[in-house]
């Protein structure tokens, strides 16, 4: 059943992210061929500007739909629907947070496909390239396979880094509802009482024996990196483990909300 909700969600959310996705990368070819250096007249600048427009909207469009999506579908009218199915109210957590993360790790790379399309000239692509690979090929003869792992490393930390930042999300639409009254409001202020409360966790997760703190890693030279390659590993393992931990009680949170005191009116 996660499957079809998942393919629910993304049939209804890609009705509006594909057509804006193409948009950007027509105006992205468009602009690259219209921009010159000196040639800078009003047709390029309307299309640089509708260029922007798109590109700032799909931003915002993200962040609007993971809140309308959770919110509209679960938590108002639709909830009553959506609910009755025969599905656990966490596979509907979980099937809203996959695809707000999907839309919005390819929102960021249409994004950047966008401006390279619009920034790159004729051979700067293969002097990246080379650049690129000189750079990889030079960090594997210091770290070795290891480099693997950072890489891996650095990954999962944005991956549970995003979908903490959406889960908390989640946790404050749901505590907002259970107020009859001002419920956006109340959800507002469960956000700033759980971001301060993650803060001051992860000042205590730091005062914990083996733990790095970030400020004590300083990276100068290509020396540097690789004798602080183990505490720089561990600063990404420690920090994949509590923002974990911190997506767990998020979700835990609303996961309960949902099913056990849930408010619809």
């Amino acid at each position: 059943m996660l499957s079809k909700l998942l393919k629910y969600e993304l049939k209804a959310t890609g009705r509006i992210f594909l057509p804006l996705f193409l948009a950007l990368l027509l105006f992205a070819v468009i602009n690259r061929f219209t921009l010159g250096p000196e040639d800078f007249d009003t047709p390029a600048m309307i299309s640089m500007a509708i260029y922007i427009v798109i590109l700032v909207g799909i931003l915002v469009m993200t962040f609007i739909m993971m809140i309308q999506r959770f919110n509209k579908n679960l938590l108002s009218d639709e909830g009553y629907l959506m609910l009755t199915l025969p599905v656990k109210p966490w596979k509907h957590i979980v099937s809203k947070l996959f695809v707000s993360m999907l839309w919005i790790v390819i929102s960021g790379i249409a994004a950047l496909m966008s401006i390279l399309v619009i920034a790159l000239k004729n051979g700067d692509l293969t002097t990246f390239t080379e650049a690129f690979s000189n750079s990889y090929r030079q960090a594997f003869e210091l770290l070795g396979a290891s480099l693997y792992l950072l890489f891996f490393e650095i990954i999962i930390v944005l991956l549970v880094t995003l979908a903490s930042g959406i889960l908390i999300i989640y946790a404050s639409i749901a505590i907002g509802h259970l107020f009859n009254q001002h419920k956006m409001l109340a959800s507002f202020g469960a956000f700033i009482a759980l971001s301060a409360l993650s803060q001051i966790l992860l000042k205590l997760f730091n005062m914990i024996p083996g733990t790095t703190y970030s400020s004590n890693i300083h990276i100068s030279s290509v020396n540097d990196l690789i004798s602080m390659q183990p505490a720089i590993q561990l600063m990404l393992a420690s920090g994949i483990i509590f923002t974990a931990l911190l997506c767990a009680a998020y979700f835990a949170i609303a996961n309960y909300i949902l099913s056990k005191r849930l408010n619809l009116e």
